[in-house]
């Protein structure tokens, strides 16, 4: 299937690893020109010889997308290099505050700078050139939380904010879907990546419990059996971004084996 973006314009955040490296991948091949934007030079370097390697186009941002400046900073490397952004895909790493009761009130500020002035930020930086092209797709991966909030994790800022970039986005897609722009927003279940890992292993031992075996009741409860890929993360996101997906925006997409028991 040609999904009609060969040539668009792509920032790919948090693109170095995991699930966002496998977005950056999967949209080189579909043809884009791709900003590789993560903090880590290494690993973003990996990336950039990766798609090169391939045949593919792209080129460095070592920038932070969770804040203003290093959005600012990706979108300058992508003008700079072969103009204004047609595609962004916002990824940053979510907040892990803890439970209610050991949170701060700054906590919560910070949650919400991380994840929902994030995503304003990039918004504001994409879409006036997008609007002017009458052309644009932009995807937040967010978490399966803005429609089941946690309640096993410790992950109370990160459930109340999600929610909140997630409206944003719906918000958002209403008044620019007249332009061309879509936006959507996916929801994320359990992946096999290291930071997922790393993170389920650190949260299930500091609750007193065997990884190994509380993790395998986890992926009991997924209908599929098992985490998800970061591939298939990524063609979801790609056929998002894509020339086919024209009339999908302001939606919120759960991509999780079917963990999320909701219907709606």
């Amino acid at each position: 299937m040609d999904l009609g973006i060969r040539g668009r314009v792509a920032i790919s955040g948090g693109g170095s690893k995991g699930m966002g490296r496998a977005i950056s991948e999967e949209l080189a091949r579909e043809g884009c020109r791709v900003v590789v934007a993560a903090r880590g030079r290494e690993a973003v370097d990996a990336v950039v010889a990766k798609i090169r390697a391939d045949g593919g186009e792209a080129v460095p941002a070592y920038a932070d997308m969770a804040r203003k400046e290093g959005i600012e900073a990706a979108v300058r490397v992508a003008t700079e290099s072969w103009g204004a952004p047609d595609i962004a895909v916002g990824n940053v790493y979510g907040p892990q505050h803890g439970r209610w009761e050991e949170t701060k009130d700054e906590d919560f500020r910070d949650a919400f700078e991380d994840m929902v002035m994030s995503q304003v930020h990039l918004l504001r930086a994409v879409t006036p050139a997008m609007k002017e092209r009458g052309w644009g797709r932009i995807v937040l991966i967010n978490s399966i939380s803005s429609k089941e909030p946690h309640k096993e994790l410790p992950l109370v800022t990160a459930n109340v904010t999600r929610v909140a970039a997630t409206s944003l986005n719906k918000s958002a897609a209403n008044e620019l879907g007249e332009y061309g722009i879509t936006i959507n927003t996916i929801g994320t279940g359990g992946f096999a990546t290291d930071r997922y890992t790393s993170y389920m292993r650190r949260t299930i031992e500091a609750q007193g419990h065997d990884y190994d075996e509380r993790e395998a009741k986890r992926r009991s409860e997924v209908p599929v059996g098992r985490l998800g890929e970061p591939e298939e993360m990524a063609a979801v996101v790609a056929f998002l971004c894509s020339a086919r997906a024209s009339y999908v925006t302001g939606q919120f997409i759960v991509v999780d084996g079917g963990r999320v028991k909701a219907l709606m």
